[in-house]
């Protein structure tokens, strides 16, 4: 009787050491100014872009010149200094975007990690924060009105969290800027807030 309970005690030790290991679940969502988004614009390099709607990415040629969308995204409150055990960024298309219905061309694009401070009520071309291509995320073409398929971003969420005094969050450019492309992306002033980008992190505490 006395090895049974022995045996037992054992097994709901290792259950809870199993369970002190799970992984924790944070979703960062546009509440409260926790997310911050613009627009930064080639033929428009003053002009600041964080009042609208959407985040579309997109290039085209006007003339012998080609313009280009580019998006700044930042969650603030990605813990420092935690084991991202995954991490995946949710966009969503904008049907209601008064630049057009539907995403067309080779619109893969790239998301790398923000290196330099930038104010989401300054920031344009002219000024655009500098970034780092380590570790940064190539994604599939976005097909007409889908969304994008959920991103894995854990490698550049872990490394903000491991250096957070010099990550600022995400830019997310075409890979292929000379090409006629367009992603149409809510933003995080979306009317509707399930619309709205989000960050869900599942992590661990380091040891």
């Amino acid at each position: 009787m006395r090895i049974n309970n022995l045996f037992a005690l054992g097994l709901f030790s290792l259950f809870l050491v199993s369970c002190s290991k799970s992984p924790k679940e944070l979703v960062l969502e546009a509440k409260n100014g926790n997310i911050e988004d613009a627009l930064i614009c080639k033929f428009l390099p003053y002009q600041n872009f964080s009042e609208e709607e959407n985040i579309h990415l997109y290039s085209s040629k006007q003339g012998d010149s080609i313009n280009v969308n580019r998006v700044v995204l930042s969650f603030k409150e990605i813990p420092a200094n935690i084991k991202i055990d995954s991490a995946f960024l949710q966009l969503k298309f904008n049907a209601k975007s008064v630049i057009g219905k539907e995403s067309f061309g080779e619109n893969g694009f790239i998301i790398q990690r923000i290196i330099s401070p930038w104010d989401e009520t300054e920031v344009n071309w002219a000024n655009a924060p500098v970034t780092t291509d380590h570790n940064q995320i190539f994604t599939d073409k976005t097909k007409l009105n889908k969304d994008p398929n959920r991103i894995n971003v854990t490698r550049l969420v872990q490394d903000i969290s491991d250096d957070k005094d010099n990550s600022y969050g995400f830019l997310l450019k075409l890979i292929n800027e000379n090409s006629s492309s367009l992603v149409l992306l809510a933003s995080s002033n979306n009317s509707e807030a399930s619309l709205r980008p989000k960050l869900k992190i599942y992590y661990s505490d380091k040891q």
